[in-house]
């Protein structure tokens, strides 16, 4: 019979069906295979970056936020959290001061991007502030600006400065008191 093989005790009438699944299944257990590998290597129980001592220098933290040209139609916010070096204080930040109650994370809105500059200070001195931003332009052509004045006990950190396109735009931004 044309297109019909022989492979020891099996017979298979279609050889290049039987090849691309051999393929598939080839390729399905190389990918569970390293994905297994990913899981049991990418965690480890030793920590690089131990938990502060109650002794850690803490500061005071602001940080000033502005963004231009950002419209409603465009993704982007922004997330904070704080922490003390005991990790035991609930309510670490003021927003356009207003304090936060319980908060020790904040996420910043489009909305609240849009409505004007946004700062944010800590009620208390802390270890850390670590920010994550995210969007990008929802309107071929158009872009927008985010930038973000730090400063830590009155002292100015570096500016982030960032033009936003349609390309996803992702950032992740630490203050340690230091």
């Amino acid at each position: 019979m044309p297109g019909r093989q022989d492979y020891g005790k099996f017979t298979i009438n279609n050889h290049k069906q039987f090849k691309t699944t051999l393929m598939k299944k080839a390729i399905l257990w190389v990918n569970l295979i390293l994905l297994g590998v990913l899981v049991f290597s990418g965690c480890s129980s030793k920590k690089n970056d131990p938990a502060p001592t109650p002794t850690t220098t803490q500061k005071n933290m602001k940080f000033t936020i502005t963004t231009t040209g950002l419209l409603a139609s465009d993704d982007f916010d922004l997330a904070v959290v704080g922490s003390t070096a005991q990790g035991t204080t609930t309510t670490i930040f003021k927003l356009n001061g207003v304090v936060q109650s319980n908060q020790t994370s904040l996420v910043i809105t489009n909305e609240q991007l849009r409505a004007g500059q946004v700062v944010i200070e800590t009620t208390t001195p802390i270890y850390l502030a670590a920010f994550s931003a995210s969007g990008f332009s929802a309107t071929n052509g158009h872009s927008f600006t985010f930038k973000m004045e730090p400063s830590i006990d009155g002292v100015a950190q570096a500016t982030v400065n960032k033009t936003v396109t349609t390309t996803v735009y992702t950032a992740d931004f630490q203050y340690k008191a230091q």
